[in-house]
């Protein structure tokens, strides 16, 4: 008899928690994020929830006209944040990159009388070699999606 495995654990890592704060008209905006936790066991969110609703209660204290949001949950764990969510997205815009550079650089132009044509394909391709080489240095050129955000000393006074 073959043993069926689950596709997810309690003891796997694929438990976060966030606290937001928005205005009480605009609910379904969050204003802020206060807290994000992810990549947390469920004992772990177990034990330490507590704190968490007590921290959405400081901060429901310091501003009582907002709106302040408790979520828990369980997260995808496919999901890419921080640092592999970085190196996986610069491999990604340097082969686009790449890609697009030579796909300009190889294809035939009709040059206009003024050279208004060579010069916009000219800037085209300085801008990307621009970013191609950004993005060699290390540096991070788009938004990147935090697995950490602690901004609770700004909301509770």
């Amino acid at each position: 008899m073959d043993s069926v495995k689950p596709l997810w654990s309690l003891n796997d890592p694929i438990w976060f928690v966030r606290l937001c704060v928005s205005l009480p008209n605009e609910t379904s905006v969050n204003e802020a994020t206060v807290y994000y936790r992810c990549r947390m066991t469920y004992d772990f969110l177990l034990r330490w929830l507590w704190y968490f609703e007590y921290l959405q209660a400081r901060i429901k204290v310091s501003h009582p006209h907002r709106v302040v949001e408790l979520t828990a949950g369980r997260m995808d764990p496919k999901m890419r944040l921080g640092k592999e969510f970085v190196e996986y997205r610069r491999a990604t815009l340097l082969k686009s990159r790449s890609r697009k550079l030579e796909e300009i650089v190889s294809t035939p132009f009709n040059d206009d009388l003024f050279g208004f044509t060579s010069q916009s394909v000219n800037e085209r391709i300085s801008k990307l070699r621009d970013e191609i080489t950004a993005l060699e240095r290390g540096e991070i050129t788009f938004p990147v999606l935090q697995d950490y955000v602690n901004n609770i000393k700004q909301w509770i006074k």
